[in-house]
């Protein structure tokens, strides 16, 4: 396949609004579907072209569904976009729940004046670990800054999580011993306000924590093969 038949499929992609690891692994299948049509039918580049877009036709279409989310987005990306979230979300509850209970279960058996401090340094790494990963790879997070016209990766929304939780992180701060108090209370007071929502406070520090690290891991590894996709692509600025 040449060049040119390459840059038709290729602009024809971008057109789709495709976050562009997703476009990247759409354009081999057309490349592919596109040299068996050739082979197998004996059609031209530009017949087998039109052939394979309308069989994709339906799952590449931008439209909106009548949701709040009032964006165009394919019925392809829709689902990579749900399927990103569940995946990226079951796999932090998994590893949430078990530290919420871990430090349920030190609360009950260590004397508070030492718990305090074990819940703040289990804790806090967990904060500090995007934050860290963000600012030593921020060469590679800068990038859908300087390319903002496009998605590059489809999970770069959660990779910067932290910013959005800031309030959260700035509490935790401010009153990591008070939020501990809530641990060693749940006998003591379990119908209390404060103990329900100390609870929810601290899951949600821990999940949006780990929906960061996991989507900037994913996101570290897609980059690498989309970064010889930019030359093909204008940045914002």
């Amino acid at each position: 396949m040449t060049e040119l038949q390459l840059t038709q499929i290729r602009n024809y992609l971008l057109e789709k609004k495709l976050p562009i690891d997703i476009l990247l692994e759409v354009q081999d299948h057309f490349v592919s579907q596109i040299n068996d049509l050739q082979k197998e039918e004996n059609l031209s580049f530009d017949d087998a072209l039109t052939k394979t877009k309308n069989s994709w036709q339906n799952e590449l279409k931008p439209y909106w569904n009548g949701e709040l989310d009032l964006q165009d987005r394919s019925k392809l990306l829709r689902n990579i976009n749900r399927n990103n979230f569940w995946s990226l979300t079951k796999k932090s509850v998994c590893y949430t729940l078990p530290i919420i209970f871990l430090l349920f279960v030190l609360s009950q058996i260590i004397a508070f004046t030492y718990f305090k401090f074990i819940f703040v340094i289990l804790v806090f790494p967990m904060i500090f670990i995007p934050i860290v990963n963000y600012l030593v790879h921020r060469k590679n997070f800068n990038l859908f800054r300087k390319y903002n016209n496009y998605i590059l990766v489809s999970v770069q929304e959660y990779t910067i999580l932290f910013f959005g939780g800031a309030y959260f992180y700035l509490r935790f701060f401010a009153e990591g011993f008070i939020v501990a108090e809530q641990f060693p209370m749940f006998f003591v007071a379990p119908d209390s306000k404060n103990l329900i929502l100390g609870f929810i406070f601290v899951f949600i520090l821990i999940f949006a924590s780990f929906l960061a690290i996991f989507s900037q891991k994913i996101y570290l590894q897609k980059i690498q093969k989309v970064k010889p996709f930019l030359q093909y692509l204008k940045p914002s600025n």
